[in-house]
């Protein structure tokens, strides 16, 4: 039995695929960020406003 030899990608092919991919989880986690900071300042500015 022969097995199919796996293609060879050459180094170029292989940063591109590793550079979007990391472009991608960078823009997540950048958008997570912002979320995270929007609605802990919104729940900062209800409770200043509930205990004033």
């Amino acid at each position: 039995m022969f097995y199919p030899q796996e293609e060879k990608h050459s180094l170029l092919a292989r940063l591109k695929e590793r550079s979007v991919s990391g472009a991608f989880v960078g823009l997540t986690l950048l958008a997570m960020a912002g979320w995270i900071y929007l609605l802990s300042s919104m729940f900062l500015r209800f409770m200043l406003w509930w205990f004033s």
